[in-house]
Order: C-alpha cells, then sequence, then structure tokens
C-alpha cells in the first residue's frame, strides 16, 4: 500500500525528474523522425507517439498544479492514474497492437476520466470565484458521467442532442472562467504596479533625499511630507 500510494501521489521532484524525461524522449522520436523519412508510416508512427507523449505531460502537469483544491483531494490521484494508462495504451496502438474488444469500454471510460480531472484542474488554477469554479465542476461531473451511460449503455434518448446541450452550456462556463481569469489578472497587474509607484523629488524643496514607506514619504532636506495617491 505504501508504495502504491507513492506512485498515485509523486511528489513534485519526482514529476519533475519523470516530465524531463518525456521531454528528452519526445525530442529524441522527433528527430528520428526527420532523420528516418523514407517509411511514411514509420515517421507517422514516431510523431504519433511525440504528440501523445506531449498531450499525456500536459495533463499530467496540469492536474498536478491544480492539487492544491483540497474540495477533490481524492480525484486527482484517479486522473493522473487514468491518463496515465490511457497514454501508454494508445501508443501500443499507434505501434500496431491490438488489444482484445473487452478492454476497448475500460480504455475508454479512464479517457473520459482522465479528460474530465484534467479540465477540472485547469479550472481550479484559474479559477478564484468559488460558485463558477463548483458550476464548471459540476457540468464537467455531468457530461463525463453521460458520456461514461453511452459508453456502457445503450441509450435511445437523443444521446447526440442532450451531448450537443452539454457542451454549450460547459463552453460558456469555461469561458466565463477565462474572461474573470483575465479581468483579475489586470487588476492584479495594475495593483502591483500602483504599488511599486515611488517618488524621486520632494514637491517643496526638489531634493531627492527621501524616506517612507506604504506611500508616506518625507524629504531629509526640509522635513516636508507628503503621500503618494494609490492611482
Amino acid at each position: 500500500m505504501g508504495s502504491m500510494a507513492r506512485i498515485l501521489k509523486p511528489d513534485k521532484s519526482k514529476l519533475k525528474r519523470v516530465l524531463k524525461w518525456i521531454v528528452i524522449v519526445n525530442a529524441g522520436l522527433a528527430a528520428i523522425g526527420i532523420v528516418i523519412g523514407r517509411n511514411g508510416d514509420f515517421v507517422a508512427q514516431i510523431h504519433g507517439t511525440s504528440l501523445l507523449l506531449v498531450l499525456t505531460a500536459a495533463s499530467l502537469v496540469a492536474i498536478e498544479q491544480g492539487r492544491f483544491r483540497s474540495e477533490l483531494r481524492y480525484v486527482w490521484p484517479v486522473g493522473s492514474a487514468c491518463s496515465t494508462v490511457v497514454g501508454l495504451v494508445v501508443v501500443t496502438l499507434v505501434w500496431g497492437f491490438q488489444p482484445p474488444d473487452v478492454f476497448a469500454r475500460p480504455v475508454g471510460s479512464m479517457a473520459v476520466v482522465a479528460v474530465a480531472v484534467t479540465y477540472c484542474a485547469v479550472i481550479s488554477v484559474i479559477a478564484d470565484r468559488v460558485r463558477l469554479r463548483l458550476v464548471c465542476w459540476v457540468g464537467a461531473l455531468g457530461h463525463s458521467c453521460y458520456v461514461l451511460v453511452l459508453i456502457w449503455f445503450e441509450v435511445g434518448l437523443m444521446p447526440g442532442t442532450v451531448l450537443a446541450l452539454m457542451g454549450v452550456g460547459q463552453t460558456a462556463c469555461s469561458l466565463l472562467v477565462v474572461i474573470d481569469f483575465m479581468g483579475s489578472r489586470r487588476a492584479a497587474s495594475v495593483s502591483s504596479r500602483s504599488l511599486d509607484r515611488k517618488a524621486k523629488f520632494c514637491p517643496y524643496c526638489g531634493d531627492k533625499e527621501l524616506v517612507g514607506s506604504d506611500g508616506k514619504m518625507g524629504c531629509k532636506n526640509c522635513g516636508g511630507g507628503f503621500q503618494i495617491p494609490n492611482s
């Protein structure tokens, strides 16, 4: 159990080491594909593997960054495990491995879980408003659960229409999160610039010998005091 827990919950140093090796292997595969360009199928397999490695690494990084949200602390390890397994399975498919049909539904289910958890992790990082974050999380949960039902059961209740409606709602919530994130970044940037503003000359005598902090300044030469406005 201890070793399994360490696998499902790697520390950041191990994650960085794994990602570095993924980058190195990815670059090596790209170089091989460029040098050995005579066999089109082999080149396609090389670049397909490279792309899958990048996608898997991006998913793992996003999930690792979203772990600080304790509300979903039991979901992050599951998402990391599913993302890793799906990435490995799809790489084997690229290289011609044909698993039995019985594995299709389990692997498809893990892919749905990996995508949903990665999405929730991205939302966790960029969404500061609790209500907006919860709406996106609940939408992702409902969307993924419905897709899982479609994978395992025969549903005749207009699955395409329902999925389209869910997709529209999820897209709208995601765009609201992105807009809110951009607005918060802009406000933080303006605030930091205001706090960093410093006076260079005394408004009374023009001397440069100034002292003070938190916007309240004083002149050593004439003793005059003044305050720097925040905006």
